[in-house]
C-alpha cells in the first residue's frame, strides 16, 4: 500500500514538475529577450499557447519512453486522459454546464457584494487573458489550447493518478485544490476550485475527458468573445439583469449536475446517434483548427526572428530591410510549415499530406487551359487597380502586391515556386479536403474563401472579396480535376502576371487609359468560357468529390 502511494506521489511530482518548469523556463528566455518578452506580454494567448503545446509535446514523449522501456502494458497519453467516447445526452449536459458556468462568471463580475479587490481580479483575468493583436489568438491560446491542455492535465492525468492511491473524497478535493494553485490570483482560485469539483464529478461520472474539455472550450470562448464585443462592459454592475443572469448560470448547473448524477459512470461509452452525427464536424473542427494553429504557430515566431532579431545584426540588417528580399521571409515560413504540416498528419493522424493533396497528373490540354485562365485573371486584376477611383479608394490593393511581387527576380522566382505550393497545401490539401469531407460544396467553396480571408487579409472587406474569388476559382479546379497541380500551375500564372505586368507598367511609366479598359472587357468575357471548357474537359469515369478518405474518430487525432 505505501509503494503504492510513494508511486502515486512521484508521478504526481514528475507531472506538476513538468508544468512548472515549462513556465520557468519560458519566463527565463523572455527576461533574457526584451522584444521577446514585449511581444508575449502584448499576446499572452500566444504565451500560453506556446507553453501548452510544450508541455503536451513533453508528455508525449514521456509516455513514448515509458511505452519502449516498460514491460507493462502500453497506455497513450489518449488512453491515459480518458478520451472515450461522450454519449449525446452527456454532450448536451456538458453544453448547459457550461452555459451555466458562464453565465455565473458574468453574474459574479457585477455581483455588487463581493469585494472590490476580487471583482478587479475577475475582470483582470480577462482582460489579461483576452490581449492579443489578433482575437483569433485569443480563440486558439485560451479557448483551445488551454482549455485541452487543462483538462487533460488536471483531470485526464493528475486526478487519475490521485484516484490510484487515495480514497475518493480525498483525490477529489486534492485535485481542486491542485488546480486552484495554478490560477493567477486569489479570486481566481476560489473559483476555479468550485468549478474543478464540478469537472471532477463529471469526468468520473462520463468517464470521458471530452465532457470536461467541452465545458472549458465553451466556457472560455464565450467568455472572451463577450469580452470582445463589449457585451460585459454593458452590463450594469448590480442591475437587474446581472442577478438573472447569475441565477439562470446557477439554474443551469445544478440541473447539469442533478442529470449527470443520474448518469452510470462509465468506462466505455456506448455509440450515439447524435454523437455519431456530430463527430465528423468536430473531426473537422478539430483539425481546421490545428492547421490554423500551427499557421500561426510558425508565421509568428518567424516574423518576430526577422523583424525583431535579425534585423538587430548590423551586418545582415540592409539585406533583410531592402524591399527586393523582402520575399525571404516568406519563403523561410513556406519551407519550415511544410515539414511540420507532414509530420503532424502522418505522426498523429496516420495520413501521408502528400497522397492527401493529390499530385496527381493532368492533360497538356488542361494545363495551358488553367495557364490562360490565370493570365486573363492577372490582367484583369491589375488593370481594375490601375482604375484612379478603385487606387484611391483601396490603397492597400498598391501594399498587398508590392510586398508580393516587388523583389529582384530571382527572388520572385524561388517565392513564386515555394509559396505557391505551400498557400495549395494548406487552403486546397488540407483546408478544403477537411471541409468537403463532411459538408456541401457550396458552403466548402465559401468557407474555403472565408479562412483564406481571416489568415492572409484579417477579412479586410475588399481584400478578402478579391482573394475569395481566387480561392474559389482555384478550388473549382482542385475539384474538378482532384490533383493540386491543376491549383498550383494557376497560382504560378496569376502571381507570375501580377510581376511581369507591373514591372511593365512601372519600367514604361504606363497610367491607366483605354486599353486597361478593353483588357478588362476581354478578359471578362474569355474568363467564363475558359472556366466552362475546364469543367467540361475534367476527367470522367470517376467521382469528382474529393474526400480525404474515411475520417478517423479514434481518440488522439488518429
Amino acid at each position: 500500500m505505501m509503494r503504492k502511494f510513494g508511486v502515486m506521489i512521484l508521478k504526481v511530482a514528475i507531472l506538476l514538475g513538468l508544468y512548472l518548469i515549462v513556465f520557468e523556463v519560458q519566463e527565463l528566455i523572455m527576461a533574457q529577450n526584451e522584444s521577446y518578452k514585449k511581444l508575449l506580454e502584448s499576446n499572452v494567448p500566444v504565451w500560453l499557447m506556446i507553453n501548452f503545446c510544450t508541455i503536451y509535446l513533453l508528455l508525449l514523449i514521456v509516455y513514448g519512453i515509458r511505452n519502449r522501456m516498460g514491460k507493462k502494458e502500453k497506455t497513450t497519453l489518449s488512453e491515459a486522459a480518458g478520451f472515450r467516447q461522450l454519449r449525446g445526452k452527456d454532450l448536451l449536459l456538458s453544453l448547459t454546464i457550461a452555459v451555466g458556468c458562464t453565465f455565473v462568471f458574468f453574474g459574479l463580475m457585477k455581483f455588487p457584494f463581493l469585494p472590490q479587490q476580487a471583482l478587479d481580479q475577475m475582470k483582470a483575468y480577462v482582460d489579461i487573458f483576452g490581449q492579443a493583436e489578433r482575437f483569433i489568438f485569443v480563440l486558439i491560446g485560451v479557448g483551445l489550447a488551454g482549455a485541452f491542455m487543462e483538462e487533460i492535465f488536471f483531470r485526464g492525468l493528475v486526478f487519475n493518478q490521485l484516484r490510484s492511491a487515495l480514497p475518493f473524497g480525498a483525490a477529489y478535493l486534492l485535485q481542486a485544490g491542485i488546480y486552484a494553485i495554478f490560477q493567477p490570483n486569489l479570486t481566481i482560485s476560489v473559483i476555479a476550485f468550485f468549478l474543478a469539483l464540478i469537472y471532477g464529478f463529471i469526468y468520473i461520472k462520463t468517464g470521458s475527458v471530452w465532457s470536461t474539455i467541452t465545458i472549458a472550450v465553451v466556457m472560455n470562448v464565450l467568455i472572451v468573445s463577450t469580452k470582445e464585443v463589449g457585451l460585459i462592459d454593458r452590463i450594469a454592475q448590480g442591475s437587474l439583469l446581472a442577478y438573472v443572469i447569475l441565477l439562470t448560470g446557477f439554474g443551469c448547473i445544478i440541473l447539469g449536475l442533478l442529470q449527470v448524477a443520474k448518469r452510470t459512470p462509465q468506462t466505455e461509452t456506448p455509440s450515439s446517434e447524435l454523437v455519431a452525427k456530430l463527430r465528423p464536424y468536430l473531426v473537422m473542427g478539430g483539425r481546421l483548427g490545428l492547421y490554423i494553429a500551427i499557421y500561426f504557430a510558425v508565421l509568428q515566431p518567424l516574423v518576430h526572428l526577422w523583424y525583431n532579431v535579425l534585423t538587430e545584426i548590423d551586418a545582415i540588417r540592409p539585406w533583410l530591410t531592402a524591399a527586393r528580399n523582402s520575399s525571404w521571409g516568406l519563403v523561410l515560413n513556406d519551407i519550415v510549415a511544410i515539414p511540420i504540416y507532414y509530420f503532424i498528419l502522418r505522426r498523429y493522424q496516420k495520413r501521408d499530406l502528400i497522397r492527401e493533396c493529390k499530385f496527381d497528373k493532368i492533360s497538356f490540354n488542361s494545363v495551358w487551359k488553367i495557364a490562360l485562365l490565370s493570365i486573363c485573371m492577372g490582367l484583369w486584376v491589375t488593370s481594375m487597380v490601375k482604375i484612379p477611383a478603385v487606387a484611391d479608394t483601396f490603397p492597400q490593393f498598391e501594399q498587398l502586391f508590392s510586398s508580393l511581387v516587388g523583389g529582384a527576380p530571382f527572388t520572385f522566382i524561388v517565392f513564386l515556386i515555394v509559396h505557391s505550393i505551400y498557400k495549395e497545401v494548406l487552403f486546397r490539401g488540407l483546408v478544403f479536403n477537411e471541409l468537403n469531407a463532411v459538408l456541401p460544396l457550396g458552403i466548402v467553396l465559401v468557407g474555403n474563401a472565408f479562412i483564406y480571408g481571416i489568415l492572409f487579409f484579417k477579412l479586410d472587406p475588399a481584400l478578402t472579396l478579391y482573394g475569395g474569388m481566387g480561392t474559389i476559382i482555384f478550388a473549382l479546379l482542385y475539384f474538378w480535376y482532384r490533383s493540386l497541380w491543376a491549383p498550383i500551375i494557376a497560382e504560378i500564372g496569376l502571381f507570375a502576371t501580377y510581376y511581369i505586368a507591373r514591372n511593365l507598367y512601372s519600367h514604361f511609366d504606363v497610367a491607366f487609359n483605354g486599353y486597361f479598359v478593353v483588357l478588362i472587357v476581354v478578359c471578362s468575357l474569355v474568363v467564363p468560357p475558359l472556366m466552362y471548357r475546364l469543367w467540361k474537359q475534367r476527367p470522367y469515369g470517376e467521382s469528382s468529390i474529393i474526400r480525404t478518405g474515411k475520417i478517423q474518430l479514434e481518440a488522439g487525432g488518429k
